[in-house]
């Protein structure tokens, strides 16, 4: 993710703040004295010093997808902070930039301040992927004079950019969407009395194809057992899991369908009316 954040980030600094790709280099590297020493070009560098996690984003929600015989629940991706150093480096003045630095950083900031949540077009794939947005900050810190100073450097004209982006932990569980209950009654309150009625019950959601819930549907199991689903498809049947193999249903517009229920592998299709 990083190096593609970098990649973009390239792409935008050239389009947003219109500098010349002929003419200036824009990089991602540690400006160390002798890095700077060595640079034969005019230069825009974001030095990445500093990674974390932005925690007044973080979402502990879960998105639900329905599947085939269940729900696949994904927690929400955390959201981590990029903090880049901005500083410009000459080796020669060019008219066209306005012959100093600060005149290429003040183009810089006028384009990152445009650009508070990237455009599509600057979206890293990872981002595309989870339809999350990118953001971006100039924001205020001390940190910089820390970073300048360890990297050998006098403090010099700079922004600080802090760029968002998703990150998702692939935390994820499937839930069946399928429950049993088993009611016991014993003859008396001692739990080692022996049991007088047993009332097994197993609690389904049906959905078709499309993964909308069939609502109003009749729905018998080869266990004889049949009930109605109720608006967000759940029907309550008389019969324990393990036993039923078949779900017959009957739809409200008068499709007869068949479900094989086997937990995450149900399927749902539609059957011959006899």
């Amino acid at each position: 993710m990083i190096a593609e954040v970098q990649q973009h980030l390239r792409a935008l600094i050239h389009d947003e703040a219109q500098l010349p790709r002929d003419a200036i280099d824009v990089r991602f590297a540690a400006p160390t004295s002798s890095w700077v020493a060595s640079l034969t070009r005019p230069t825009l560098n974001f030095f990445l010093h500093d990674l974390r996690e932005n925690t007044a984003l973080r979402s502990m929600a879960f998105t639900q997808t329905p599947m085939p015989g269940g729900v696949q629940r994904h927690l929400a991706p955390r959201r981590m902070d990029l903090r880049f150093l901005v500083t410009v480096f000459f080796k020669a003045q060019l008219d066209e930039l306005g012959r100093d630095e600060w005149a290429v950083l003040w183009r810089v900031l006028t384009a990152l301040l445009r650009q508070d949540e990237w455009d599509e077009r600057y979206l890293p794939e990872e981002a595309r992927r989870l339809n999350m947005a990118v953001l971006g900050s100039v924001t205020q810190s001390d940190a910089p004079q820390t970073v300048f100073s360890s990297l050998g450097l006098p403090v010099r004209p700079h922004l600080q950019y802090t760029v968002t982006v998703p990150l998702d932990l692939n935390v994820s569980r499937f839930a069946p969407l399928v429950l049993e209950r088993d009611l016991s009654l014993r003859g008396s309150l001692d739990r080692d009395a022996p049991i007088v009625a047993r009332r097994q019950r197993s609690s389904w959601q049906l959905r078709d194809a499309q993964g909308r819930p069939l609502a109003d549907a009749l729905v018998r199991s080869d266990t004889g057992a049949r009930a109605f689903t109720d608006p967000h498809g759940v029907v309550h049947l008389d019969a324990p899991r393990e036993a039923v193999t078949r779900l017959d249903v009957l739809t409200l517009d008068g499709q007869r369908l068949v479900l094989t229920p086997h937990t995450r592998q149900a399927q749902l299709s539609l059957a011959e009316a006899p």
